[in-house]
């Protein structure tokens, strides 16, 4: 179930995100993108940044990569990947060993010849889905102290060579992923492994750099050489770490590596809109290149920090199928507020119905009548006066009534109850009046058969106890009764006696009528009583059966309504304090409300019908699984499909950040308080990824930009708030996004020296060369490192 929970937020996401990307074509990258992907240790920002350009990139289907792995990688169809000697080599040599074995293996060469021309051949073929194919941008991806980026220059230039034989201009960027934060092992050997590669990486961003090499094959193994003239080998370097420039290692700083990577590439590559605006989106990507490296004769290197405050999506999904489920079984709940008569009655248990029985199952009583008119006695009343009832009717009919009223009564009775069946009558009667009843449901048949009213103010099992106990109370009271009256002497009896002269006839007759409507009158009554019991004793076998299968199956809606709290209270765990605020409590406020729109709208039992849970029981049959899909596709449906939950993100956090001050008298957050708080987020959050002595670093550079919707009030007050100093470009590449806004800072001009990571590596890299490792080359040492 929590798969399909996840799955079911998780979509809900993705669908705002692509309703709000449908509207973007500033989300398409204009030229080709290929991205090579260098080493093991990148492969998990391979699998990321794939996922990322994924979602968020309209022709991210015509986006090429490449993987040059030494153990595994991954496997997509616009994926391309070598395998790279190295593996297994003793770690004091790796790094140069690596190097080694590429030239020494000829067969790798024409493989890796095979697959860039390959890669090319491609890029023209997804060409489609671009605006223009004069240009091919190369992002390449390495982490600074996997040992396979001592090929990068091969790497990079074989791969430029080949894409310029189709392409006009091929211009490079290398993105460097640092590791700062130490796991306790290796940590050493990583930062001298970071060291060489950026002692490389000076050389080969100097001006005067340049390669020469017999590396390019054609079809007939025939060498060609690659070069590269006096230039930087990469158009502009970005080193990226887990640590910020504030000092501060976080845990989600890989994750955010790889959405700058994502989103820079898709900053200088966009495809723009026709109603530019100056402010909108001001990148230049040689303006930036010459803004960071100012008068500087030595290489200068660029970092980036990000920062986005998004709606909680995956909570609110989660949050809104928690309460609309709730919404629901309160709403089913209520149906089975009913008085006591009324409930009965759609149990067949009324006095109407009863009526009904007593016709089915008892002769009728008019046959008591009969046995007067036909058993006529000639006996006088003075011969019975004194004698008792009993005495009386044996002396005047000798065993004849009592002989009649069991053939005539109590046989047929017993014969009937003998075949009483009236389970079957019961079940329809639950079924169709309760359980498949618009009004009622399942619900109400769970409530109105417990064994006691612990959630409804009517429990039919416990009635069906309370009329038992009272049926046997007048059964034992009416054979009591009839005791009495049998032992009573027959002229004290309640009838009336005339005192006048030859009246004994007439007094003889109104005993009879007295005796055959009381006495027999009551023993009809015990039969009455009889049959009462045994039609109750049914249903309270019936309903009690039932009620314990029903339970099973509300178990199955106790589980669901569980796991939907449980997955919304989780969602919550990880909260924004400020951003995930008070979720619960207005999106309990909105389903509420839209619940209240759809009765109206489609009737007060619109829950029972087909295109909701029509026959609830059915579903349950189908367990769990059946029945919080159905839950999630009707709040998919139904209530994510409303106006509540297609708000701006500004003006959607506004009303949830205020929902409780009618509770506890806050004060209301205005507009502009919350503008400050967003755009001091960001700020905040926007770090740029790298740790700079700030007192050696001479030149700093910096460009800012939003992503989000330019016309949008906060980004009209984000914008001047970041042009107040005038210190760095501020910019907004423009977005019709609903459900957040994200910043992307720029800083530049620093040099490798500069950085924290390598004053701290460089005595550890002294101290493992002077014990014999080998990082270098001799070839790299010579020709690139000045």
């Amino acid at each position: 179930m929590r798969e399909l929970l996840q799955q079911y937020a998780n979509t809900y996401a993705n669908q705002l995100e692509k309703m709000t990307l449908e509207e973007n074509e500033q989300r398409s990258v204009n030229h080709p993108i290929v991205f090579l992907f260098l080493g093991d240790s990148v492969k998990d920002a391979l699998q990321s940044v794939m996922t990322i350009n994924e979602e968020k990139w309209h022709n991210s289907s015509g986006v090429l990569y490449f993987h040059a792995h030494q153990t595994d990688t991954i496997t997509r169809d616009n994926l391309l990947s070598i395998q790279i000697p190295g593996h297994g080599l003793d770690r004091k040599y790796k790094r140069k060993g690596i190097y080694d074995a590429f030239y020494r293996d000829e067969d790798l060469l024409i493989e890796l010849n095979k697959s860039f021309r390959k890669l090319s051949s491609k890029v023209a073929e997804y060409g489609k889905v671009y605006s223009s194919l004069q240009k091919v941008n190369v992002c390449v991806v390495t982490a600074v102290d996997d040992p396979a980026n001592i090929l990068i220059q091969e790497f990079t230039l074989l791969l430029k060579s080949i894409l310029k034989e189709s392409f006009r201009l091929v211009e490079v960027d290398l993105y460097g992923l640092i590791k700062e934060k130490q796991d306790g092992d290796n940590f050493a050997l990583s930062a001298s492994l970071g060291i060489s590669f950026f002692n490389e990486l000076d050389g080969y961003q100097a001006d005067e750099y340049s390669f020469e090499k017999d590396i390019q094959l054609t079809e007939d193994y025939l060498k060609l050489p690659v070069s590269h003239p006096p230039s930087p080998l990469f158009d502009l370097v970005y080193v990226l770490s887990d640590k910020n420039e504030d000092g501060l290692i976080s845990s989600d700083a890989g994750r955010q590596n790889y959405e700058i990577i994502s989103n820079l590439n898709l900053l200088k590559n966009r495809k723009m809109i026709t109603d530019y605006h100056e402010k909108m989106d001001s990148y230049n990507h040689q303006d930036f290149k010459r803004g960071i490296r100012g008068n500087s004769a030595e290489p200068v290197y660029a970092s980036a920090g990000f920062a986005k405050v998004n709606r909680p999506n995956k909570a609110i999904a989660l949050q809104a199928a928690s309460h609309f489920f709730t919404e629901v079984l309160t709403s089913l709940k209520a149906s089975s507020a009913e008085p006591v008569e009324k409930v009965l009655s759609l149990f067949g248990l009324s006095e109407a119905s009863f009526q009904k029985y007593f016709q089915t199952y008892l002769p009728s009583d008019e046959k008591l009548a009969d046995m007067n008119s036909l058993m006529a006695v000639s006996h006088s009343y003075q011969t019975v006066k004194r004698m008792s009832v009993k005495e009386a009717e044996e002396f005047l009919y000798e065993g004849g009534t009592e002989a009649f009223f069991t053939v005539n009564f109590e046989d047929a009775v017993h014969d009937n109850l003998q075949s009483l069946n009236l389970k079957e009558h019961i079940e329809r009667s639950l079924a169709d009046n309760v359980i498949n009843h618009e009004k009622y449901g399942l619900y109400c048949a769970y409530l109105w058969t417990a064994p006691d009213s612990f959630s409804s103010e009517v429990s039919v099992i416990a009635e069906i106890q309370k009329l038992l106990r009272s049926t046997k109370n007048d059964r034992l009271t009416a054979e009591a009764e009839l005791g009495q009256l049998y032992q009573q002497m027959v002229d004290s009896c309640d009838f009336k006696k005339s005192y006048l002269p030859f009246a004994d006839k007439k007094n003889l007759n109104s005993f009879l009528d007295y005796f055959f409507d009381t006495v027999y009158g009551t023993k009809y009554e015990i039969l009455k009583l009889k049959v009462k019991q045994a039609i109750l004793t049914q249903y309270l076998e019936v309903l009690e059966a039932r009620h314990l299968y029903i339970r099973k199956k509300m178990t199955i809606i106790d589980e669901v309504q569980s796991c939907l709290k449980q997955a919304a209270l989780e969602s919550l765990y990880d909260a924004d304090d400020y951003l995930d605020q008070n979720i619960a409590e207005y999106y309990g406020e909105i389903i509420s409300a839209i619940t209240k729109k759809l009765k109206e709208k489609r009737g007060p039992n619109f829950l029972m019908d087909e295109r909701f849970f029509g026959n609830l029981l059915s579903l349950l049959e189908n367990g769990t699984a059946a029945l919080l899909e159905r839950v999630l596709l009707l709040c998919n449906r139904n209530v994510l499909t409303q106006d509540e939950f297609h708000r701006s993100f500004e003006d959607e956090l506004l009303e949830r950040a205020n929902v409780m001050t009618r509770y506890d008298n806050r004060d209301v957050l205005s507009k502009e308080d919350l503008f400050k708080q967003l755009h001091a987020r960001l700020q905040e959050n926007s770090a740029i990824h790298i740790e700079v002595y700030n007192y050696t670093q001479e030149h700093r550079y910096e460009e800012r930009y939003f992503f989000g919707d330019f016309y949008s009030k906060f980004m009209k007050f984000a914008l001047e708030k970041e042009q107040e100093t005038r210190q760095f470009k501020a910019g907004c590449a423009h977005e019709k996004k609903s459900s957040g806004i994200e910043k992307l800072a720029l800083m530049g001009g620093f040099q490798l020296k500069d950085l924290m990571y390598h004053r701290n590596g460089q005595r550890y890299y002294k101290a493992y060369c002077e014990n014999g490792y080998q990082f270098h080359a001799e070839s790299v040492k010579t020709n690139s490192i000045s």
